[in-house]
């Protein structure tokens, strides 16, 4: 998750082109495979913050550029920061 995996090389691996790839990638899961890997990138980022880690480690963890990557892709997925995110889970009364 954390490799940024290109096309062309998913493509070599699966042995059809890229436009095959795609489309029956799409067919599959609904997403192209960046999308996929976004979504999972952001799930995994997702469970980090909830347990209180900050977010400019969570983003280097999982794969994305830096914290304003994660922030922009965290803002579009979920409608909040990250770090607004991390406070709405770890400041849950016991």
């Amino acid at each position: 998750m954390a490799e940024d995996v290109g096309l062309d090389e998913l493509s070599a691996a699966a042995g059809v082109d890229r436009f095959r790839l795609n489309r029956a990638f799409r067919a599959a899961f609904g997403l192209s495979p960046h999308a996929y890997l976004v979504r999972l990138r952001l799930r995994a980022a997702r469970r980090r913050l909830a347990d209180g880690e900050a977010p400019a480690l969570v983003a280097a963890e999982v794969g994305f550029a830096d914290q304003s990557h994660l922030g922009r892709w965290f803002r579009r997925a979920y409608g909040m920061t990250p770090a607004a995110y991390r406070d709405l889970c770890t400041n849950v009364p016991d």
